[in-house]
């Protein structure tokens, strides 16, 4: 499975990578690399991340991996300037602090306030607040006390732990599994939790709203 960060180092170099694909497949599409069993040697693909998704906030435990079943011997030479060039990179997508606004590419955020995101993936949400999911927005895993106060159109959170919080979910928006003391306010329109678990909570359900599956010790509350 493709992680935060992947990119693609070709033979001479050269750094190929998208700030809104994690998908290695993907990027050897968008640049039209020749992927066949005669061209194999001319690139690698890559990932820079930590061991554990926990410390995805933490640059100094990010590590490069190469993604094949060998190591070029080519590679060796660019090795350190793709870490420090991956480094750099990565460590402009990592967010703290207040911003009014997240939008296109990816994201990990922790500690911090954000007003909007707009069109935006964020794959890691640690002790954050954010006001008001739009579009296509998603975030990955919710953690401790995160929380998002507003979710509308296609907007989306995979998967919810600890005390993370939505406040209100519209339109489209949807949330995948639940977990711990995760916990859904208010949800509205076409709104819809997939999974329950654990202790996780939905405390008003309106219109078409829809939790499909509940593995909670909590009841899911009758539509008003």
């Amino acid at each position: 499975m493709c992680k935060f960060y992947s990119a693609i180092v070709m033979r001479n170099g050269d750094l190929l990578h998208n700030e809104n694909l994690t998908s290695h497949e993907d990027i050897i599409d968008l640049f039209n690399i020749n992927d066949n069993q005669f061209n194999c040697d001319k690139f690698v693909r890559v990932e820079y991340s930590p061991d554990e998704n926990k410390d995805l906030p933490d640059i100094t435990k990010y590590v490069l991996r190469v993604d094949e079943s060998t190591t070029p011997d080519w590679f060796e030479k660019h090795r350190e300037f793709i870490t420090e060039k991956l480094k750099d990179i990565v460590q402009r997508r990592i967010i703290t602090g207040n911003h009014k606004l997240l939008t296109g590419g990816l994201y990990v955020v922790k500690d911090a306030e954000i007003r909007r995101i707009k069109s935006a993936v964020v794959v890691y949400l640690q002790n954050s607040h954010v006001n008001e999911m739009r579009e296509n927005s998603q975030v990955n895993e919710m953690w401790e006390n995160s929380q998002v106060n507003e979710m509308r159109e296609n907007s989306h959170v995979n998967v919810m732990r600890e005390n993370s919080q939505v406040n209100v979910m519209r339109q489209n928006s949807q949330v995948n599994v639940m977990w711990e003391n995760s916990q859904v306010n208010v949800m509205w329109e076409n709104s819809q939790v997939n999974e329950m678990r654990e202790n996780s909570q939905v405390n008003e359900m309106r219109e078409n709203s829809q939790v499909k599956s509940n593995y909670s010790i909590n009841s899911i509350p009758e539509k008003k």
